[in-house]
Parts: C-alpha cells; sequence; structure tokens
C-alpha cells in the first residue's frame, strides 16, 4: 500500500485513498517535511489531519469544525487552542465564541431560522456536533447566501 495514497481519518478512523486533488496538495508538503496538513475525509465529511494509513493517532473527538451559525456565512467554525484564551472561531466572518454554550446556542437558533440548516449539525449526548457533510443541501451555500445579513456588529458573540 502505498502509504502517500492513503490516509487514516482522526475522526471516523477509516481508511481512505486520497483524490487526486488531496494528493497534489498534500505530495510537495510531505516532500518538503510539513507535518500539519488538514484534508477532508470523503467517508465522514470531517476535517481531519493529515495521518498515513500506517499510523495511528487517536480518533480527535472534541475538535471538529462547524458550519459557522451566522447567517450569510457558510464558513467554518475550528476550535483555536490558545495558551491565552482558546475560542472557536470562523475564518470566513470573523465571528468568536469564547464560551462553548454559546456557540450551541446560536446553532439552535440558526436551526429554528432556517430548517435546511440542521443537516449541517447532529445532537450528540444533548450538543450539537458537525454533521455529516454529504447530507446537506446540494445548494447549501447558494441558500445561506440568500439569507438576511446578520445584525449582530461584534464579532465576539454570545
Amino acid at each position: 500500500m502505498d502509504s502517500i495514497k492513503n490516509a487514516r481519518c482522526q475522526i471516523c478512523d477509516k481508511i481512505f485513498a486520497l483524490d487526486a486533488q488531496q494528493h497534489k496538495l498534500i505530495a510537495p508538503m510531505i516532500a518538503k517535511g510539513q507535518r500539519f496538513i488538514m484534508i477532508e475525509c470523503p467517508c465522514c465529511g470531517s476535517s481531519t489531519q493529515y495521518v498515513k494509513a500506517e499510523e495511528f493517532l487517536p480518533p480527535q473527538t472534541d475538535v471538529q469544525n462547524y458550519r459557522c451559525p451566522v447567517t450569510q456565512c457558510a464558513g467554518w467554525v475550528d476550535f483555536i487552542d490558545e495558551p491565552t484564551r482558546p475560542f472557536w472561531g470562523c475564518g470566513e466572518c470573523g465571528s468568536v465564541w469564547y464560551e462553548e454554550k454559546n456557540l450551541q446556542k446560536e446553532i439552535t437558533s440558526i436551526i429554528a431560522l432556517y430548517p435546511y440548516r440542521a443537516s449541517s449539525y447532529k445532537q450528540m449526548n444533548g450538543k450539537w456536533v458537525p454533521g455529516d457533510l454529504r447530507s446537506e443541501a446540494a445548494n447549501y451555500e447558494e441558500l445561506v447566501e440568500k439569507e438576511p445579513a446578520d445584525d449582530h456588529d461584534a464579532l465576539v458573540r454570545g
């Protein structure tokens, strides 16, 4: 098995073959010695760190990417583990949540306003977690663009 052509997802722990675009992205980075490379798992739709299929890293359980719950934003919310103050942040709209309860509350609110967004999340142990991207509407990003603009002025939410 050619190790650069296969990866193991840290979220679902399944081995998958890299597609041509992922291989093209990863090959030069590995050649340069870069160790932290993020890709999308085709099995579960989560963003995961590239790990050769033969290597083992324990599955990540708390660090997953959420769809941004801000109107007109189809970006991704990542947990940023800053030593000074960790937070969840969206790289597209710039929104920041310092407390998970505020992010959870905003996910509940966006689903109530726009039911098609529910496919981006799933309930697990009483809280929202990222859902399977394959269950999102094919025109998800177009639907999000049609939402009214967010009226929240500050980037820090909650």
